[in-house]
């Protein structure tokens, strides 16, 4: 494990490095207030292939945006096209969990990049509005922003109580929990606080419409596979059915576990997802 540090064109994008340098690189990227630690657990069983996970902006080790701006969704496709292109990556896998699963559809979908195989966990798309919704959605995003609902810096006396805390806001176990924690946490004189910028807490300025997000799921041209747990607190199994339809080539897997099963049974999603990975090369072998 080696940690890893870039510059895009506005962050500093930091992360961690595993596996074997001159293999097929593997791109990870995490879900909504998560951070590299989430592929961890996965990392040990992709020894062949150049297993890199990076921070989002905002989130873990990587740089914030500059004092009085905020986070805009879609400005994460641009952040993982960057990171792509400044690794100088080429016929890569790319793979993502939640927030991160959402926009990597977005990017798959712009053909911007060369991606080999996708593999989204729990999230294929963001979640999307009706067009006559777009009107109030942003009224209440000004709102939120202008006047916040109170959120203030959260400071822990110990890492137990942030685990805690983090075990309270999203399905997952104490050993995944305590290893998003590792990251996601950094001392002060005030005590333990979360790396992450309060601003990812504001309210979404716009969404797309259905229709918007299956445009690109039909413009998805690698094999995709979309792995979602039977016990997720975000049961996406029988949603989206135009979206599943639109994607040429995709594999659904449901697995025992929550949302971040990924996480908390890395030896079976990854066999599931090496068993993906080598049926389709030897798809293209044969």
């Amino acid at each position: 494990m080696l940690p890893i540090s870039i510059r895009t064109k506005f962050h500093t994008i930091e992360g961690i490095e595993w596996g074997n340098p001159q293999g097929v690189p593997i791109l990870c990227f995490h879900g909504w207030l998560d951070n590299a630690n989430s592929f961890a657990p996965l990392a040990k069983y992709f020894p062949n292939y150049r297993f890199l996970s990076f921070d989002f902006p905002g989130h873990g080790k990587s740089s914030h945006k500059p004092e009085n701006s905020i986070y805009y969704f879609a400005e994460y496709a641009l952040e993982i096209v960057s990171i792509a292109q400044t690794l100088g990556l080429e016929d890569f896998i790319l793979m993502a969990h939640s927030m991160g699963a959402a926009i990597s559809t977005l990017v798959a979908g712009t053909n911007l990049l060369k991606i080999q195989n996708l593999v989204l966990i729990e999230a294929l798309g963001p979640l999307t509005n009706v067009s006559e919704s777009a009107p109030d959605i942003m009224a209440e995003a000004i709102k939120h922003v202008l006047h916040p609902r109170g959120k203030k810096e959260t400071y822990f006396p110990n890492m137990e109580s942030a685990v805690a805390i983090r075990l309270r806001a999203g399905d997952m176990e104490k050993d995944s929990a305590s290893l998003l924690m590792e990251r996601g946490i950094e001392k002060t004189p005030r005590g333990l606080k979360p790396r992450r910028d309060l601003r990812l807490h504001f309210n979404s300025f716009f969404r797309y419409t259905e229709e918007q997000v299956v445009s690109f799921c039909e413009r998805i041209n690698c094999p995709t596979l979309l792995i979602l747990g039977d016990k997720s607190n975000f049961p996406i199994a029988n949603a989206y059915p135009n979206r599943k339809s639109a994607v040429k080539n995709l594999t659904e897997i449901t697995l025992s576990g929550g949302h971040h099963l990924h996480m908390d049974h890395p030896e079976k999603v990854a066999h599931v997802i090496l068993q993906f990975l080598n049926d389709n090369d030897t798809k293209e072998n044969s």
